[in-house]
Parts: structure tokens; C-alpha cells; sequence
């Protein structure tokens, strides 16, 4: 995905058992919170799920909350997009396309975890505390890549939009939230990923590179 990187954490570095113990009691957790709730799941469950003694868990997490924070910060591991790398190849249009792609994809790929977590939060006010700094991390982080990329693209005179920068993130992000919950709802054929990508760089820059040349058309008004 050229310079579109999901982060995964630890994969550089040589796997210990205390590692692999973790990770099964993540996997045993995510199933158990999924299915059951956060309230009807115990520590001892988590234990006989993942095959791991009770003391190894609480080794792990402190509470039941550490850990149910733990396994949403793996469920949202795949937002964590990193551009650093090969950021110079690509373009605005196509690192904005690319976070349009990779949001939709992981709602595609994950619409289980994102019901889960999104259902925990709305439900369950004192959890919901508890995680509003990694929300917020998440979606603060995301709408300020938005943010530069469509100013760069502005200052370059390639953006067709010439309301503030933060606006139209804000508005990318609120029709991003609204595919996720007809996703959520209505299922994988109620949105088209491609299309919704290709509607996001029409609205912000014009016609799909190359339609001019192809169909003979100018360049559209803004």
C-alpha cells in the first residue's frame, strides 16, 4: 500500500513467551467480551478460554478494565497508520485516498470489533470514561492528518474546496462515520469502498486523474 503502513507492534523484535501469553489472553478476552459483555465475563473464564492460569492474567492486567482497555487498543491497531515512510512518492490526493481506504477497509474487515467496542462505549458510561483518551488519541490523530494533507493541497492550488481545512475534514469524517453505521446496519453491500473513495477525491479535488484526457472534458467547475 506504498506509504500507507499499519503498525504492527513487536513484530521487529524476537517473540518471548511472556509476549505469547499476552496475546492469548487478548484473543480469549476479545472472544469472551464480544460474546458475553464486559460485566458477564470474569477473569476465570478469560483464564480457562486462553488456557492460562488467573494469577498469569492479573501478571498481565491489574483489573478486568486494564484489560478490556487492552484488547480494544488491539482491536484498533489497524488505525494506527504510519506515512513516514515513502510519504514523498505519494501526493495529497493519493495519502487522503489512502486514509479513506484504510478507514473503510477496517470497518469491512472488523465490523464485529467495531460493533463491540462502539456498543460498549454508548452502554456502559463508566467504561466509556475510561476510554475516551484513546478515542480520542485515534480520531484527533486521524483528522489531523486530513487537516495538513487538504491544506497542502489547497497551498498547491489542486483542491477544488477553499473552506477551511479543518471544515472539510471535519465534514471527510462525519461521512465516514455515517458509511460506518450503514455498514453496522444495513451490511458489506450497503457500502462500496472503491466508490466511496472515488467520491471523496472527486469532491475534494475534481474529476478522477486522467477523466479529462480520456473523455475529452475540461476541468470542473468549483
Amino acid at each position: 500500500m506504498g506509504a500507507l503502513q499499519v503498525k504492527q507492534l513487536g513484530t521487529s523484535e524476537p517473540r518471548t513467551q511472556s509476549q505469547d501469553s499476552r496475546d492469548e489472553i487478548l484473543k480469549a478476552a476479545m472472544q469472551l467480551f464480544a460474546n458475553r459483555g464486559f460485566h458477564e465475563t470474569s477473569m476465570s473464564e478469560v483464564a480457562r478460554e486462553a488456557r492460562v492460569s488467573k494469577a498469569l492474567i492479573f501478571w498481565h492486567f491489574k483489573t478486568k478494565e486494564e484489560l478490556f482497555v487492552a484488547v480494544l487498543n488491539r482491536l484498533l491497531e489497524p488505525y494506527f497508520i504510519d506515512f513516514a515512510k515513502e510519504a514523498a512518492a505519494m501526493d495529497e490526493r493519493a495519502q487522503i485516498e489512502k486514509l479513506v481506504e484504510a478507514y473503510l477497509s477496517f470497518v469491512r474487515d472488523n465490523a464485529g470489533s467495531v460493533r463491540f467496542f462502539l456498543a460498549q462505549m454508548l452502554h456502559d458510561q463508566r467504561l466509556s470514561e475510561g476510554l475516551n483518551d484513546q478515542v480520542l488519541k485515534l480520531y484527533s490523530g486521524y483528522r489531523a492528518m486530513l487537516v495538513e494533507l487538504i491544506a497542502g493541497a489547497q497551498q498547491k492550488g489542486v483542491c477544488r474546496r477553499r473552506m477551511a481545512p479543518e471544515s472539510a475534514a471535519a465534514f471527510l469524517i462525519s461521512a465516514l462515520n455515517g458509511l460506518l453505521i450503514e455498514y453496522l446496519f444495513m451490511g458489506a453491500n450497503s457500502v462500496d469502498p472503491e466508490g466511496s473513495v472515488a467520491m471523496v477525491g472527486e469532491w475534494l479535488f475534481g474529476e478522477s486523474p486522467g477523466a479529462s484526457s480520456s473523455e475529452g472534458g475540461g476541468a470542473p467547475a468549483a
